[in-house]
């Protein structure tokens, strides 16, 4: 029963965060060991390792050092994408030393790229691998020709698409083929992404040719996850929201907020299209317009990426708990109402300790489940919770607090 993995995986949970601080009825984040929070695939490898970890707001800040450059990461989840994301890329790189000579030795010695040496990587125009080779290791100084598809537009917001229709085919296509998000706000890896499609594009029709994601394996694919990723890679930029746009209108959200969360500045297409396919999997639901509206107060990556999971872990509560009936947003927190009668709240903090903020947050909940008859309330967490939260969030008579797997 998945209910009893949740609970095992709950209590090490409680047994890993034992040591928290706490102060009368409250907790302050502890100094936080990466080996009790991340995996070693995550922790450290050829290409990246975890220089820092702490916590602060509900989650996890992360400062990863790499092959690609430094990053600063404000969740968990955020982190296993970048992490993916750079041993995707490095092993790539990795492959054209192998595949052609002129790269051997060269491309590794360059492959170190400083943090604003990426933000400004252009691409053009290659009719050699070694062309192709300086440009992803930084030769950044040269003017090109070409016009970087991947811009700061007059309106902020991220063209990820490129203007040409064949270079814009070429871009999705070499992100299929290595399982990367063709619309990531990692500009490094959009760099990458545009300078295999221009080499594509300008006759190098082998550039990328023989790469793979080695991080992912057939039978770990979510069917679900991979339809996604084939309806990104066939869709350009417009059709994508055209069949979004449609999507919702069945699903019954109003014009308006279709509108809104078509052309939200912060949520990319692959957020909107992830959250839109998971939703339509929901049997049965109603009032999925307050989903939306909870999503549209997204103001930044974390936000955006908490929202499309959320959008998945509804569909898996449904599919391996129990149904429900309709979403609710109480206060902004998701909640659902399921044929039992009983209202479930998600919690989406990598780690939920007890604070006044947080004593008020449930006891609000709980006191409104109560005198809207509900008969039963539960917390469903999407991270770790401590021993004292635990207990206090049971004698609000929360049922079932249960840890989702990912």
């Amino acid at each position: 029963m998945i209910k009893n993995y949740l609970k095992s995986g709950m209590f090490i949970s409680l047994c890993i965060f034992s040591w928290i601080v706490v102060a009368g009825e409250n907790e302050t984040y502890p100094v936080v060991n990466s080996n009790n929070v991340l995996s070693s695939e995550y922790l450290s490898s050829t290409y990246h390792r975890v220089d820092s970890v702490n916590i602060n707001n509900d989650y996890y800040h992360f400062v990863v050092e790499s092959d690609i450059g430094r990053y600063d990461i404000h969740s968990l989840a955020l982190l296993k994408k970048r992490v993916n994301e750079i041993k995707t890329i490095s092993r790539a790189i990795n492959t054209y030393e192998q595949q052609d000579d002129e790269l051997s030795g060269e491309l590794r010695s360059q492959l170190t790229l400083s943090s604003d040496s990426a933000m400004s990587l252009l691409t053009s125009p290659l009719d050699s691998a070694s062309n192709l080779a300086g440009q992803l290791a930084g030769n950044l100084n040269a003017t090109l020709d070409g016009e970087d598809p991947f811009v700061y537009q007059s309106s902020s917001r991220l063209a990820y698409e490129p203007k040409d229709a064949t270079t814009a085919t070429h871009k999705r296509n070499i992100a299929f083929q290595l399982g990367l998000d063709m619309y990531t706000s990692n500009t490094r890896v959009q760099s990458f992404l545009n300078t295999i499609a221009n080499a594509r594009s300008s006759g190098r029709a082998s550039a990328g040719v023989g790469l793979s994601n080695a991080l992912a394996k057939s039978s770990d694919v979510d069917g679900m996850d991979f339809k996604i990723k084939y309806l990104i890679k066939n869709r350009t930029l417009v059709q994508l929201k055209h069949h979004n746009s449609e999507w919702l209108a069945r699903m019954g959200v109003n014009e308006l907020l279709i509108n809104n969360f078509i052309e939200h500045p912060v949520l990319t297409p692959t957020n909107k299209t992830v959250i839109t396919a998971y939703l339509s999997k929901l049997k049965n639901v109603s009032r999925l317009d307050k989903f939306i509206e909870l999503v549209l107060t997204a103001n930044n990556e974390v936000m955006s990426l908490i929202y499309e999971r959320l959008s998945k872990a509804l569909l898996q509560y449904q599919d391996k708990t129990e149904h429900f009936s309709a979403f609710y947003n109480f206060n902004g927190q998701a909640a659902v109402i399921t044929d039992s009668r009983r209202i479930v709240f998600f919690d989406t903090a990598d780690l939920l300790i007890w604070s006044e903020e947080k004593q008020i947050k449930y006891e609000k909940s709980a006191n409104h489940a109560e005198k809207s008859g509900y008969k039963g309330w539960e917390i469903v967490s999407f991270g770790d919770i401590s021993r004292l939260a635990s207990q206090k969030i049971s004698e609000l008579a929360f049922k079932h607090t249960v840890k989702l797997s990912e």
